[in-house]
């Protein structure tokens, strides 16, 4: 979910919602009350357009475009081409699933088996831990690096992945979690060299036809103009960079709500073998389930399961949801980047306001790591300030239980405590996806 740029401007974030969480059963949306807070939430953070599809089941509660895609011009219609971000992984991971039925590849099989020049020393190393961001791999996003490849158009995918995999691991394979860009970038490189095609090539011959999917290309083989343009969190106009291959496999798709909205009813909605295998959480080597795998996060939403992916660029930010329980499909896309839309869902789903509540269990103090970002933490009260490196610093208040949520970003960034009562640890959620993050001993 995290691209280039997040720690320019998730500063300038803030929520619309309120302070704390409860969670209450799940209302039918209302179309009305939807609307209002899509527009309330865009003027807020300065959206420039925005188009938001909602369903139940197979009926449409709400589909509006708003704002407008450039001077003059209407607000974006469902069949607009938005920059997709992180939401790319899922259909990444739909194609390396798909190679894996044509016996093209084994999930199981040594990474090194085809990427030998990088990972030759890296035994361990399988394809489903990139598949499930479990491999230890570094993300070239926050690389030293990085910004003059993206920069250069001639630059190969094969450069990015080499400038990761020069840099330290960060755990072992299959120890722990941590959202890692390269994974991506990695998988993408196998399939074209397993498939003998490229890696758009490919995604179309067996991923997107099959599906009957029309809508989703490579942002790079469309003309600026054949996009909704976009914005930084500054709301300065941003490009994507030269690059085509600093997205290829991680965050380089274009789409269209049309386009993902029957991509979540043709391959997340309905209850087959296939949609089990996409969205079964993975597993640690200690047993731990993790709410991640095949670019699908399965973690829970205000007591909700809801099965979900985020995208973020510098000039846009998306997401695409679909709740089982509710049979309920959500696709936002975006015009400006990193922007929370977790903030934005409750309204969407019908859920309560977040609100305040006492918590069970004491606030943490002392430092910690997830494996990407590490955190600051101190006690202030009965709330946390949690300083997590190359984003911001959040005031956590507590929200009942063993949990706390950000007061400013209260959907969007909640810690759990251990239940077994244990200090050295904690569990972060930040927008769909969720953390580990442990103590660091000195």
């Amino acid at each position: 979910m995290v691209a280039a740029g997040v720690n320019r401007c998730i500063v300038r974030l803030l929520g619309l919602l309120g302070c704390c969480l409860v969670h209450q059963a799940l209302a039918r949306p209302d179309a009305a009350q939807a609307d209002a807070a899509v527009q309330a939430f865009a003027i807020e953070h300065g959206i420039p357009a925005i188009h938001v599809t909602l369903l139940h089941g197979d009926k449409v509660i709400l589909q509006r475009g708003y704002g407008a895609v450039g001077a003059s011009e209407p607000a974006p219609g469902a069949d607009a081409m938005f920059p997709l971000g992180s939401i790319s992984k899922q259909f990444t991971a739909a194609l390396i699933l798909s190679l894996a039925d044509a016996g093209k590849l084994r999930l199981d099989a040594a990474v090194s088996q085809y990427l030998p020049e990088w990972f030759a020393r890296d035994p361990g190393l399988r394809v489903h831990h990139l598949l499930s961001h479990t491999s230890g791999l570094a993300d070239f996003l926050w690389l030293k690096g990085y910004r003059p490849l993206a920069n250069d158009a001639a630059t190969p995918t094969a450069a990015f992945i080499a400038l990761a995999a020069a840099a330290p691991r960060r755990f072992a394979p299959g120890t722990r979690w941590a959202y890692s860009n390269t994974n991506y970038k990695a998988l993408a490189l196998i399939a074209e060299r397993v498939s003998g095609r490229s890696y758009d090539d490919a995604l179309a011959d067996l991923v997107l036809r099959p599906a009957a999917i029309d809508g989703v290309v490579s942002c790079h083989r469309l003309r600026p103009d054949q996009f909704v343009p976009g914005v930084s969190g500054d709301g300065k106009p941003t490009p994507l960079d030269p690059s085509a291959a600093a997205y290829v496999g991680d965050g380089g798709l274009c789409g269209s709500a049309t386009a993902l909205t029957a991509w979540v009813r043709r391959t997340l909605a309905p209850r087959t073998a296939a949609t089990r295998r996409l969205t079964q959480p993975s597993v640690l080597t200690d047993g731990t389930q993790v709410p991640y795998s095949n670019g699908v996060s399965t973690r829970e939403f205000l007591g909700r399961a809801m099965l979900w992916h985020g995208g973020n660029v510098d000039s846009h930010s998306t997401m695409i949801a679909y709740l089982p329980d509710d049979d309920m499909t959500v696709v936002l896309l975006t015009s400006k980047g990193l922007v929370w839309l977790t903030e934005l869902m409750p309204a969407l789903i019908g859920a309560a306001r977040p609100a305040r509540a006492p918590a069970t269990a004491a606030p943490l103090s002392g430092q910690f790591e997830d494996g990407l970002f590490r955190y600051v933490v101190t006690s202030v009260g009965s709330k946390m300030r949690v300083k997590i490196d190359l984003i911001d610093t959040f005031e956590f208040v507590p929200a009942g239980g063993r949990e706390y949520v950000a007061e400013k970003l209260p959907a969007t960034f909640r810690i759990r405590l251990p239940a077994d009562g244990s200090r050295d640890r904690f569990e972060l959620d930040w927008g769909e996806v969720r953390s580990y993050a442990r103590r660091v001993r000195k």
